[in-house]
């Protein structure tokens, strides 16, 4: 979300957008898929992200088990949020 994509839409994964970067917002038609019960980076760090940028609710997709987003259910929702965008 810190490096200029040009027209790409994006799918932006337990983003960490904090600790590393700059940006505060992301463009629209942006996409975050996070686990609640992620361990590593607060869950509450994607929805205030979704406020800031003034995405609906919707963009945020809550997913898996724990950070690493590696069981069924998020790499299905990865498939299809790229399918999507």
């Amino acid at each position: 979300m810190n490096i200029n994509s040009g027209d790409a839409k994006l799918v932006l994964l337990c983003p960490a957008w904090k600790k590393f970067g700059t940006a505060k917002t992301v463009k629209p038609g942006t996409v975050i898929l996070h686990s609640r019960a992620d361990d590593v980076i607060p869950f509450a760090d994607s929805e205030e992200l979704v406020r800031n940028s003034g995405m609906p609710t919707t963009a945020l997709i809550e997913v898996g088990i724990d950070h690493r987003l590696a069981d069924q259910e998020p790499l299905e929702a990865m498939l299809r949020a790229c399918e999507t965008i």
